[in-house]
């Protein structure tokens, strides 16, 4: 357990002002990079963790769990790389793409791919048939406030935002017990997630909102460390005293905290960051690693049940160790999620969730397990795997309506005037639009748009229509909901998706997505709004990660 009364006192106000420090700096434009003392040298904590009770990843947990070793199905070896030929796709940019963007990655060639400068959205164009917020700086201010009025761990202004809350009009509906919902968050004890809170701090980063990212990382920092500079990779969630509510250490979870930190240390210029960072990212490996043909890294510390390896938590890999600079580590993640594409039967078209849980770092592949959409976006954005013709087929599958086992939904906001909005499912199991995928997925499809060839008009509109239905939450609740239909988690359990208030959006792993107000969902609107990839290394240049265990101004 996480000794927290030794995180608000003594020498952790010194971190605290380090991190104020950068921000300052960099809000007054000077130019200059401070040297800073990191926290290059902290050790790593292997502190055991009780029996977990649920699973998450900023959402609420179910009873019918199913992940690591809990993933379902019969198992077989994987397939040797490259066993599964898909055509080439050739470089098709179109021409009003500018220049610079330079040569498209070669397909089937190890390594990183070069990255292209652009980060994958598209215009913010209206849509007839949606009232939206406005025009994208407004949109843009509503995600601000949303972010600065969320009730932060840690009290006054530097800590953890809440994932879910409070409820909006409306609540979960008109259906008695079924529709109940908690007024502040969607359960008794509110959340705090790293995970929401990363992509928050990365939003506010390219926002130009400094002091605001470096509130919530003071609060990710004073969760890790302790007085010795020991580091302790973080659970999935924390209550609003900043005690662990969730005892999983999730691989992915973590890369995006240390990808935080990352893009907060290009924009800031703060070694500090930077070094935090790199002893995120090497503790997780010490973590998770695995060797053999696959490579890659388990979904969970070592410590912490499920030797799985989940394909999305080795894209949050990838991406973290290429913004570091730490290419055999990358080259290690990218090797894992190219083994995934097409090793599902059923699914030769899409990257696969995971492996298998037991033992530890197995080879086996898993048979009826649910196609992930982040798998597929996520990898698209992070540019893990260099060839064009899986990076199209895993797209157009992804792409395709729910009738025909894709990820596109349409659902109805019964319980906000009606509205018909298009989103995408959490998997192709999925009940129900989840609006932080559907943001990923808009950014994820302008992405291939600019860099490989133009998609079809009717793709194109269906997007429009995506990016419309989460701007259009922006105007009518003043943030983006985890799921517009109602219901609480008794109707979840009810099993009735066909019912008019089914209990949020189903993920169809386990757990569900109800009618609040969503921290990551409408971090990730943002970040789509900015066209910010979180995915692709900083333009800046990454600050020297040197000093002691500290992270204090000089």
């Amino acid at each position: 357990m996480i000794a927290m009364g030794r995180h608000f006192f003594g020498r952790w106000e010194c971190a605290a002002l380090g991190i104020f420090v950068a921000a300052s700096l960099a809000a007054a434009d000077d130019g200059s990079a401070t040297a800073r003392r990191g926290l290059r040298g902290a050790q790593v904590a292997a502190t055991p963790a009780p029996e977990p009770t649920s699973r998450t990843l900023g959402a609420a947990p179910g009873p019918e769990e199913q992940v690591g070793a809990d993933l379902v199905g019969m198992t077989a070896p994987l397939p040797e790389p490259g066993s599964q030929p898909v055509a080439a796709v050739e470089d098709k940019r179109s021409a009003d793409v500018p220049a610079h963007l330079g040569p498209l990655p070669q397909a089937e060639v190890a390594g990183t791919a070069e990255q292209a400068d652009v980060v994958g959205s598209v215009p913010v164009r209206p849509v007839s048939n949606l009232t939206t917020c406005g025009n994208r700086s407004t949109c843009l201010k509503v995600v601000d406030d949303f972010l600065a009025q969320q009730p932060q761990t840690f009290a006054p202004r530097a800590g953890l935002l809440q994932t879910f809350g409070p409820a909006p009009p409306g609540g979960g509906g008109p259906c008695g017990r079924l529709c109940e919902l908690y007024p502040e968050c969607a359960k008794q004890n509110c959340r705090f997630d790293p995970y929401d809170n990363a992509v928050a701090a990365i939003y506010l980063t390219y926002r130009g909102n400094l002091s605001e990212a470096a509130n919530i990382l003071i609060g990710l920092r004073r969760l890790m460390y302790d007085d010795s500079g020991r580091l302790e990779l973080l659970r999935s969630a924390y209550t609003e005293k900043g005690l662990p509510q969730e005892w999983f250490i999730d691989t992915g979870n973590n890369a995006w905290v240390a990808m935080a930190f990352a893009h907060y240390a290009a924009a800031s210029g703060s070694s500090c960051d930077a070094a935090t960072a790199h002893d995120i990212l090497h503790a997780i490996v010490g973590e998770s690693s695995c060797k053999g043909s696959l490579g890659g890294f388990t979904g969970r510390a070592q410590n912490s049940r499920g030797g799985y390896r989940a394909t999305e938590h080795n894209i949050d890999m990838f991406a973290l160790a290429r913004m570091l600079g730490e290419e055999e580590i990358m080259e290690e993640a990218a090797k894992f999620v190219r083994h995934m594409f097409g090793i599902d039967p059923e699914h030769p078209d899409a990257y696969a969730t995971a492996t298998g849980g037991e033992p530890r770092c197995s080879d086996q592949r898993t048979y009826g397990t649910p196609i992930a959409a982040d798998t597929q976006f996520w990898n698209l954005l992070a540019e893990v795997d260099p060839h064009g013709g899986r990076k199209r087929a895993s797209l157009e599958f992804a792409l395709r309506p729910s009738s025909e086992g894709g990820f596109i939904t349409e659902d109805d906001d019964l319980l906000g005037g009606g509205a018909k909005l298009t989103g995408v499912r959490f998997t192709n199991r999925g009940e129900g639009a989840q609006w932080e995928n559907t943001a990923a997925a808009v950014m994820a499809s302008g992405y291939y748009d600019a860099v490989y060839s133009k998609q079809p008009n009717s793709t194109r509109d269906m997007v429009d229509q995506m990016q419309a239905s989460l701007l259009y939450q922006l105007g009518k609740y003043g943030a983006v909901l985890g799921s517009v239909r109602g219901g609480n988690f008794l109707a979840y359990h009810a099993r009735s998706p066909p019912a008019a208030y089914p209990g949020g959006s189903h993920t169809g792993m386990g757990w569900t997505y109800l009618r609040y107000p969503h921290t990551a969902a409408t971090a990730w609107t943002g970040l789509m709004l900015l066209e910010a990839n979180p995915f692709l290394p900083p333009k800046q240049p990454m600050p020297a990660a040197v000093g002691g265990p500290w992270c204090a101004p000089p």
